[in-house]
């Protein structure tokens, strides 16, 4: 059997793309129902700074109101900041808590 040193397993170990890495830093921030609609984000680094995300009508897709989002999103299709990839985490935990029925699910399915 054949020995491989570290320094070979750790080139096997591929970096984590920009987008893997916001969307790990999104486990961060808080993100709470902001009225009359859409949803707040908190920054991540912890000042009181926040951002208003809501669903743009035009594109269906989540908007956001930081930086990032401004000059990135517009330019790449499909953009995610790290407050829009928590806003849809704590959608789906809200959907999964509150309205997400199996019993349902197996009915469409037959």
């Amino acid at each position: 059997m054949k020995k491989t040193s570290n320094r070979k397993l750790l080139a096997k170990v591929r970096a984590f793309s920009p987008a893997e890495q916001r969307a790990a830093r999104a486990t961060r921030i808080k993100v709470f129902e902001a009225e009359p609609y859409g949803w707040i984000a908190y920054s991540e680094s912890g000042t009181e700074r926040d951002y208003h995300l809501f669903c743009d009508p035009e594109i269906k897709h989540l908007a956001c109101t930081c930086a990032d989002f401004v000059y990135r999103g517009n330019a790449e299709p499909g953009y995610e900041c790290k407050h829009v990839s928590a806003v849809l985490k704590f959608i789906a935990r809200q959907y999964l808590a509150y309205e997400y029925d199996p019993q349902l699910q197996v009915t469409r399915a037959a």
